[in-house]
């Protein structure tokens, strides 16, 4: 039975830690690779992506525009001292890795990115032609 509140609402449960989802073991990298948490929100001149990379810096991700695919890759700026062995640990290291296909009404040429404590910034505009735009009435 589940315990109720004053107001007859239950509780709110316990936060529990979520676990990074893994991508897989690639070959072509060590260690594991997970895929970053993202949020895509539709702006009225562009869409705005934003990626949790957290242990990152600008200097270790690599954003791509190849054929209509967007591929952010990134790793840890810092590795951990080899001997360091924590007592408890919930966060794992590894890279990250994450693909988008991209619609047509996006300007690839003038996508922006930027790297802000751990969030990286994708502003992927909208082409022109896909913009909403006012159009002036005439009246006599």
């Amino acid at each position: 039975m589940t315990e109720r509140n004053a107001s007859g609402a239950a509780p709110l449960q316990e936060l529990q830690p979520r676990e990074k989802q893994a991508v897989a073991q690639e070959t072509t990298r060590s260690g594991p690779v997970f895929r970053p948490d993202v949020d895509i929100i539709e702006r009225v001149n562009d869409f705005l992506v934003t990626a949790d990379l957290p242990g990152v810096n600008g200097q270790h991700v690599n954003v791509r525009l190849e054929e209509g695919v967007l591929s952010i890759d990134a790793t840890a700026a810092v590795e951990p001292d080899p001997s360091w062995t924590p007592l408890h640990a919930e966060y794992r290291l590894g890279g990250y890795h994450r693909k988008f296909v991209l619609p047509d009404r996006i300007d690839g040429d003038r996508i922006q990115a930027e790297m802000k404590d751990g969030v990286l910034e994708l502003v992927l505009p909208k082409m022109e032609r896909h913009r909403p735009r006012r159009i002036d009435v005439r009246g006599s």
